[in-house]
């Protein structure tokens, strides 16, 4: 008996064939580190790397520094020579007039000239470039201070808000079971009206809430899309209020002035110092050469020159001494606002380390202590109220206090984590330069 071939089933086996291909290959995406990183909840740091890498204003900065360093190579250079070419004494009014050749005093003049300012205020030029560079090297560690300082903020807002909105939520059943037995208490003469009325006053309280919250965490999240993107709808992980600081709290405050915030104030001290070197290099003189052919008629000898010129800085009182005391000046006012924002970052180094180290041990006092004892007061409430030894009021009171002291937690993690990311990122390898 002979078996009949039937094309169509070949070809359904080689279409299942490759859907089952196509299927493994995504499978095996979905596997990759990559994926698995999309997946994963948004850390703090990550998203101050990402904004790091993503931000406009860096950007903004580095192209700044960019073009100080490219103008570097030109500074303290020698001037370019110029090119001179002139007629010199040309008859205007004899038969010789307007001849360049029947006057033996007429020349055609053709040379180069070379300005030589002097050497000292070469070589500060090229140090008011390498100035130049460090200034824009101090703004793009300032400016990614700032990014990190403030995604940080944006992400820790976040995070705040959708924490304590989930601690509300998983509050809520508790609540509205407190007022369903306020409803039945009141129905079996237990209670009075107004207890019953408070219960489930304070189910509508939470849910208005709630709700607050909700709003509030599109637009905290909308700040925080902002610098890291659509990577904003990723979970986030747990406010980071008990990490540790990188460096010491001694060593914070004693390199307060090499902080990144106050780098473009020490860079622009700098720059002035120099710029009060520049203005008194001008009281050395600067001096020029210019090497000249004169043709001459046909009668009469070519000729060449070599001329020097010299600067006479003679007065001093009334073109140089007054850019110097401008300058002197300029770096007077440079130090002390130095000084009055080392002080002003000094205390906000000090306030944030305060922070720091009394919030860590608020919130382990709230851990062992407020938060225990407000959750045993709601359970002893409760159960005194359904033993008939208590009233509503009472429990609904205890049951308030816990909703207060879940809030408050979550508010102190966020005070926590943004004084140590503030004082974090002042050192961190990751955001210097």
């Amino acid at each position: 008996m002979t078996q009949s071939f039937d094309p169509w089933a070949g070809l359904k086996a080689l279409i299942i064939h490759w859907c089952a291909v196509v299927a493994l290959t995504f499978t095996a995406l979905a596997c990759t580190p990559e994926a698995r990183a999309e997946s994963q909840p948004l850390s703090l740091e990550h998203a101050v790397r990402l904004a790091l890498k993503e931000s406009p204003q860096i950007a903004s900065t580095v192209a700044t520094l960019e073009a100080a360093q490219a103008v570097l190579p030109s500074a303290g250079r020698l001037p370019d020579p110029e090119l001179v070419t002139a007629v010199d004494n040309l008859p205007i009014n004899t038969s010789d007039r307007y001849s360049f050749t029947r006057d033996f005093m007429t020349m055609r003049r053709i040379g180069l000239m070379q300005n030589f300012p002097n050497r000292q205020k070469r070589r500060l030029q090229s140090e008011r470039a390498e100035r130049d560079i460090a200034s824009a090297q101090a703004g793009l560690r300032k400016s990614r201070f700032d990014t990190a300082h403030a995604v940080s903020e944006a992400w820790i807002s976040l995070a705040v808000v959708e924490e304590s909105r989930d601690r509300l939520r998983d509050l809520k059943p508790e609540t509205e079971l407190q007022a369903s037995a306020s409803r039945a208490a009141l129905a079996s003469g237990r209670t009075t009206a107004a207890e019953a009325l408070a219960a489930q006053s304070m189910v509508a309280r939470l849910d208005e809430r709630i709700r607050a919250l909700d709003q509030e965490v599109e637009a905290r999240r909308s700040e925080l899309e902002r610098w890291v993107g659509d990577l904003a709808d990723r979970p986030l992980t747990p406010i980071p209020a008990s990490l540790d600081l990188g460096d010491s709290p001694e060593s914070l405050l004693a390199t307060v002035p090499q902080h990144a915030p106050l780098a473009p104030l020490t860079a622009a001290l700098d720059a002035a110092k120099t710029e009060v070197a520049l203005a008194r290099a001008e009281k050395r003189p600067d001096w020029s050469a210019e090497l000249s052919y004169q043709k001459r008629g046909s009668d009469f000898s070519d000729m060449v020159s070599l001329e020097f010129r010299v600067g006479l800085p003679l007065f001093a009182r009334h073109r140089q001494n007054p850019v110097i005391g401008e300058k002197l000046a300029m770096v007077r006012a440079q130090e002390a606002e130095r000084e009055a924002e080392i002080r002003m970052h000094t205390a906000e180094v000090q306030a944030a380390l305060a922070a720091w180290r009394a919030g860590r041990e608020r919130l382990q006092h709230y851990a062992t202590e407020l938060l225990p004892l407000a959750r045993d007061r709601t359970r002893a409430a409760v159960a005194s109220y359904r033993a008939g030894r208590g009233d509503l009021r009472g429990a609904i009171d205890a049951l308030s206090e816990v909703i207060d002291t879940q809030l408050d937690i979550v508010v102190l993690e966020g005070n926590v984590a943004r004084a140590w990311a503030f004082l974090h990122f002042l050192h961190d390898p990751g955001v210097s330069p």
